[in-house]
């Protein structure tokens, strides 16, 4: 992969992580006080662990 390539490669990636971060940042803000349900709670796992994908891949 030449430096183009990788500096596109990683730009995506960024985007990736930016969409990540604002819906976790919408479902934190969704988040009821008492009784989460369980599609939340998967969603939030979802994208936690995606976070951390995308972030292991920039470093």
């Amino acid at each position: 992969m030449d430096d183009d390539q990788q500096h596109d490669y990683e730009q995506e990636l960024l985007l990736q992580l930016n969409v990540v971060e604002a819906k976790l940042t919408d479902l934190k803000a969704r988040w009821p006080a008492h009784s989460v349900q369980g599609k939340m709670v998967a969603e939030l796992e979802d994208l936690e662990e995606e976070r951390d994908r995308l972030r292991g891949l920039l470093h």
